[in-house]
């Protein structure tokens, strides 16, 4: 494989990773306005299914059999074990969450997945999380505590559903390293498309033997939300699942990990652009410490280094008899992966 080549699918793997963003940035705002109509459980039925039906009119049926028949036996059961952490813990956690909390302070909070994300791409997939990174984490962790701890005005609920949202955000990005790991060789839509498959089946049931509400919340549901529905599943499972795996397929976990962290910037404007929720001066604060950790993040070890040594440079300058120099070649960004 050409150098080229792997340079054009890792920009391809950049532009879909913010595409992404975008897409996932809808996700709480979305759901946010089905919660009042959909328990967690039909709510997450009915997206599962519609997210399939959405993957096989696009991608066709016969193609994605025949990639099926590639997959061994190992790789159909990692498939499972995603579908069943991603598509069935993660959401009924998450959407149990977003019943009883802000969708602002939901997309800030499940900002903390980027946390998983580098512990497992450092311990699991191998790959080089540098200082900056660390620290640049660290703070985003600190603008997740910013919000949950700030809001001591508001009724206990709101604390408990703020967990539940972390939870889910975790097993997110356990599902992420997963893929990553053992699923890179396997097409990203089929991925998708086991991963509802199982979700679908284990919820169903769940709905049949603990959720008897299923038929009478369905045939409740307003005429008018309908098209809230389809948004959701479109926009937010769809398009944000499909961007998401194949950005993951070109580029590494770090890099679409500390892309994804922007996404409580996005999720705060279509949260006061959908629902026109109001903006609390603790998520600006929570808001700008995330922002400046994913700067942060984006600023190699070489850059520090190469900075310091110019400095360096700069002081030793006006001493006589300097013998050090400088490698005018550092480079101030990280090579791609």
């Amino acid at each position: 494989m050409s150098s080229l080549y792997k340079q054009h699918q890792f920009h391809l793997g950049l532009v879909l990773g913010f595409g992404a963003l975008l897409w996932n940035g809808t996700y709480n705002a979305l759901a946010k306005g089905l919660t009042p109509f959909l328990s967690p459980v039909t709510l997450l039925l009915l997206s599962e299914t519609l997210t399939a039906l959405f993957i096989l009119m696009t991608f066709g049926l016969f193609p994605l059999l025949r990639e099926l028949k590639k997959m061994d036996a190992k790789s159909l059961c990692i498939s499972v074990l995603i579908g069943l952490l991603c598509s069935a813990v993660a959401p009924l956690l998450f959407f149990t969450g977003l019943a009883r909390t802000s969708a602002m302070n939901a997309s800030m909070l499940s900002s903390s997945d980027i946390i998983i994300i580098l512990l497992g791409a450092h311990f699991i997939l191998k790959e080089q999380v540098s200082r900056m990174q660390i620290l640049g984490g660290s703070i985003v962790m600190l603008g997740v505590i910013i919000v949950n701890v700030s809001g001591t005005g508001v009724p206990t609920s709101v604390h408990v559903g703020d967990l539940f949202i972390v939870a889910g955000s975790l097993f997110f990005g356990m599902g992420a390293v997963l893929f990553k790991k053992y699923l890179s060789h396997v097409m990203p839509e089929l991925a998708i498309l086991l991963r509802n498959i199982s979700a679908i089946v284990i919820i169903s049931f769940y709905a049949l033997f603990f959720h008897g509400s299923f038929v009478a919340e369905v045939a409740a549901f307003p005429l008018q939300k309908v098209l809230l529905l389809l948004a959701f599943t479109f926009f937010s499972r769809y398009l944000n699942l499909t961007f998401f795996y194949e950005s993951l397929d070109r580029i590494s976990a770090t890099t679409l990990a500390l892309i994804q962290v922007a996404t409580p910037v996005i999720g705060i404007f279509f949260a006061a652009l959908i629902l026109g929720e109001r903006i609390q001066s603790y998520q600006v604060l929570g808001c700008t410490f995330i922002l400046f950790g994913l700067m942060l993040e984006q600023v190699s070890d070489r850059a520090v280094d190469s900075i310091r040594s110019h400095s360096s440079l700069f002081h030793l300058s006006f001493h006589k008899n300097t013998v050090k120099t400088v490698d005018a070649t550092i480079r101030l960004l990280p090579k791609n992966v």
